[in-house]
């Protein structure tokens, strides 16, 4: 049996892809243990991990980040998305302390959140076990990535991304280059972003028809979505019955964390299509379903069991969650995006390039825009057909069974 250690950042989206993985890896009699933050500790240890619990320093409340980590509250916009980087590379030092103690009881290899700074460390420290990435997001590197461009337009594009990309992520990656030279005495103009590239391997949790080809320095591994989310977690609502395909179903959902405003994609999808015969579905991701008074063709939760859900659908918007959209490729589920925030601006150019949907690198869009984008993915067969195709592609692939072997023999 092997001992396999696991380090992921608090937060939701990060933690549901990787929960299944670790059920698996302790099904089958190995060791696990992990490191994570306070509000999650519970999550992993009623599975039978070993938890150890990030320093306060180091670990924030995904449900309050401006009260958990000082300083955010004043910011906006990209100088946000600028900060939040930098934060992740300077939780380096607390999170290497924490990860250096159980690798110090023995562990033989390490799976590793790409966000989650001290992996950065270990694979340039090169002391370290087999160090595997868990691919959640979008497989970006080199950062950013963008497949051949055809003409002149895409290589401008491109070209303007590329400066765009270098100026988000200056402030981590200078303050990572800065941890590496302190904690482990390398100097290095490796990127924050690229550091899965020094790994023995990434999984990728999606198809390969969802990234863009290409030659990358580690290996990947296309192991498909491994988020759950059944019945026992989320009872169906007493609607339920009325998912029965009278109707097209249009599921809306702003993930898990970007719900503060609700304005931004689920009030203008419910406005856009208020006229139309669909059934709407809702979910808010926690937060209370207050949107007002809804028209006669919407329905509302704070969550809903996807792996019941999704079969029923014949369209998902949604923000651009990489979980939640390879989520609903599995059901073959075509989508429209609506992102710019995190990685969500990767996604929706990843919906757009793979032919399963629209994407749209925004914030928010127009409703008579939105109104026309679902209809035109409703009417249009290819959008579906070539969902089904990714969703083959993922029950094709391994088994949770063949992920756990590669995790453990390699």
């Amino acid at each position: 049996m092997s001992s396999v250690l696991v380090c992921v950042q608090p937060a939701r989206g990060h933690v549901g892809p990787t929960k299944p993985l670790v059920a698996a890896l302790l099904a089958a009699g190995h060791d696990v243990a992990v490191v994570t933050g306070a509000r999650y500790e519970q999550a992993f240890a009623v599975l039978g991990a070993d938890v150890t619990v990030l320093d306060a320093a180091v670990d924030f409340d995904e449900t309050d980040l401006n009260g958990s980590v000082p300083g955010r509250a004043q910011l906006r916009g990209l100088k946000l998305g600028r900060f939040d980087l930098a934060t992740f590379a300077g939780a380096m030092p607390g999170q290497l302390r924490a990860v250096d103690e159980v690798l110090a009881r023995g562990v033989d290899v390490v799976l590793c959140d790409p966000l989650f700074a001290a992996g950065m460390a270990l694979v340039l420290r090169g002391d370290a076990p087999r160090v595997l990435v868990l691919g959640f997001v979008p497989l970006t590197q080199p950062m950013p990535y963008r497949p051949e461009p055809r003409g002149l337009g895409e290589r401008l594009h491109g070209a303007a991304l590329r400066r765009f990309m270098s100026w988000m992520t200056a402030p981590a990656r200078e303050v990572a280059r800065r941890h590496v030279r302190e904690l482990i005495g390398v100097d290095t103009e490796l990127s924050f972003m690229d550091w899965p590239m020094r790994s023995d391997g990434v999984l990728q949790m999606t198809s390969p028809g969802f990234e863009y080809p290409r030659e990358l320095a580690a290996p990947v591994h296309f192991v498909g979505p491994t988020t759950t989310s059944s019945a026992g977690e989320h009872a169906p609502p007493e609607w339920w019955d009325e998912l029965d395909g009278s109707r097209p179903v249009v599921h809306v959902t702003q993930g898990t964390v970007a719900n503060g405003d609700l304005g931004r994609l689920v009030a203008p999808a419910v406005e856009a299509l208020a006229g139309d015969d669909v059934l709407v579905v809702v979910t808010t991701g926690g937060a209370e379903p207050d949107v007002g008074p809804l028209p006669a063709n919407v329905r509302v939760a704070t969550f809903l069991p996807y792996d019941e859900l999704l079969p029923r659908c014949d369209l998902m918007i949604t923000n651009g969650g990489y979980g939640g959209v390879n989520h609903a490729l599995r059901y073959g589920v075509p989508l429209i995006v609506v992102g710019a925030s995190e990685d969500k601006s990767e996604v929706a150019a990843r919906v757009t390039w793979s032919g399963v949907g629209l994407g749209y690198a925004r914030g928010s869009l127009p409703v008579p825009k939105l109104r026309s984008a679902v209809r035109r993915v409703l009417a249009d067969p290819a959008y579906r057909r070539r969902a089904g195709e990714l969703a083959a592609e993922i029950a094709a692939g391994p088994s949770m069974d063949d992920v756990v072997e590669l995790i453990v023999d390699g």
